[in-house]
């Protein structure tokens, strides 16, 4: 049995036997997870040090040349924003497992492994500790900004902050790639935000907005006189953003006359406003973004090659919204309550079927979509109940249906409210419990199985339940 968990889950594993790390990893890589690995503890912790916010999961031996696994289960922040751990052992008992499960491990397993029990364990840590994930966004969805205004913590949101985080550090051009609507211009405040300029000017310009023939007067300004209607000097958005960062949006469109402007201004460091004879020195730092593909374009010579091997030395991708399925119940619990406030409204969020219709559905229009679908709901709504299936735009309506019906196999947290008073996370906890063993027609063997818990731990929360 291969793991379930294939979509590249990141597992830090730490062993200092050679020959058993190959053939872990090859089972590992295999069951389509990405690995790190270490054979010390401290090896291990600068791997933690350095990749914490990406790791899923540490697969730790007990026993290491420097130390205890139990130090490094110690030193590792706690699930949901840490990676879960499970610790292997040649020389396991029972009380040393109730230890380690008391001390924060999700499971213990001793060698010689039984490969088939490790998927399955490494399958409920991931689950489980996506549940809490989920869980807690839920509580902080309305009161929490997120990483400079951007929301959501899946996988791929958590590669994109930390390649924010790495890039930021320095002054050479970024190209962010994305297709529209992924919010490709908050990653670039987010990466101004996080970088040594921050607290200088950050100047966005939309290259497809502005008529060609204005365009390089917009980035490199004018002197009186340099055409009809240039009644004064002005400067260029490059002397604007100076200390701090131009965001060139849609750089695709830039004509190829600007491009070879462009690329000597990234060069030399200097422009020549229009009409000037003297060219001044410049500091912005460059983001550039586009939804095109820029190597079919200089396979087609729409962009120059060289603009683009100098943009493209670090570049970023915004990842699609359905590929961030996970995100869209908070991005859309925070959308509503903006959009509501914008509006003098008050709601009380949505139901378990109109989130699961939106987890289903592709956004080809992204987070700008997901808004406006939000917008339409709330707009022609009078309920102040949780937004349900009847407040979905007439063509959402049979895939709400569909996703209602899909039952099991749509599993999503339920959500509740999107305004004070806020639920606990114990309270959230007790209802997606009780949704999980609904849809599965009450088979809490079932539940308790995906869910990641032992039964006696689901009738205990069950129990708990108004």
């Amino acid at each position: 049995m291969k793991s379930r968990k294939s979509d590249r889950s990141l597992i830090l594993v730490v062993e200092d036997d050679a020959n058993f790390l190959k053939l872990l990893g090859e089972e590992l890589r295999e069951a389509g997870h990405q690995l790190i690995t270490a054979s010390s503890l401290s090896e291990a912790r600068e791997r933690l040090a350095a990749d914490g916010p990406r790791i899923d999961l540490i697969l730790s031996d007990l026993r290491l040349p420097d130390g205890s696994g139990r130090e490094l289960l110690a030193a590792r922040s706690a699930p949901p924003t840490g990676p879960a751990f499970i610790v292997l052992t040649a020389f396991g008992s029972i009380g040393q497992a109730v230890d380690l499960l008391k001390a924060g491990a999700d499971n213990f397993l001793t060698k010689p492994l039984d490969f088939e029990q490790l998927h399955i364990c490494i399958d409920r840590a991931l689950e489980y500790r996506q549940l809490k994930l989920e869980f807690g966004e839920v509580s902080r969805a309305t009161t929490d900004s997120g990483f400079h205004g951007m929301i959501g913590r899946s996988r791929k949101m958590r590669n994109l902050i930390y390649e924010i985080r790495k890039v930021s550090v320095t002054d050479e051009p970024i190209l962010l790639l994305g297709e529209s609507g992924t919010g490709k211009e908050l990653a670039a405040k987010a990466i101004h935000a996080e970088s040594r300029r921050s607290g200088n000017e950050f100047v966005p310009v939309n290259c497809a907005a502005i008529p060609p023939e204005l365009i390089e007067s917009e980035l490199f300004g004018h002197k009186k006189g340099a055409f009809t209607g240039a009644v004064r000097d002005k400067i260029g958005l490059f002397q604007a953003a100076q200390g701090g960062c131009l965001f060139l949006d849609e750089i695709g469109e830039l004509p190829l006359e600007l491009q070879a402007k462009l690329l000597r201004v990234l060069q030399e460091g200097k422009v020549r406003p229009v009409g000037a004879n003297a060219e001044h020195e410049v500091d912005a730092r460059i983001i550039a973004a586009t939804h095109r593909n820029l190597r079919e374009d200089v396979a087609e010579k729409r962009f120059r090659e060289d603009l683009f091997y100098r943009l493209e030395a670090l570049t970023v991708e915004v990842p699609p919204l359905r590929e961030r399925g996970a995100d869209i119940p908070v991005i859309a619990l925070h959308l509503l309550d903006r959009i509501a406030r914008s509006l003098g409204r008050t709601t009380s969020g949505f139901t378990p079927e109109v989130i699961n219709a939106l987890r289903a559905y592709p956004f080809p229009g992204n987070i700008r979509e997901l808004e406006n679908v939000i917008k339409k709901m709330l707009v022609f709504s009078e309920s102040k109940e949780p937004l349900g299936p009847d407040a979905l735009p007439p063509e959402w309506r049979s895939l709400a249906a569909s996703e209602s019906a899909a039952g099991a196999d749509s599993l999503s947290p339920a959500v509740f409210v999107v305004g004070p008073p806020f639920p606990s996370l114990e309270r959230v906890k007790v209802k997606y419990v009780r949704h999980v063993v609904d849809a599965l027609g009450g088979n809490k063997r079932k539940a308790a199985e995906w869910l990641g818990m032992g039964r006696r731990t689901l009738y205990d929360t069950l129990e708990r339940e108004d």
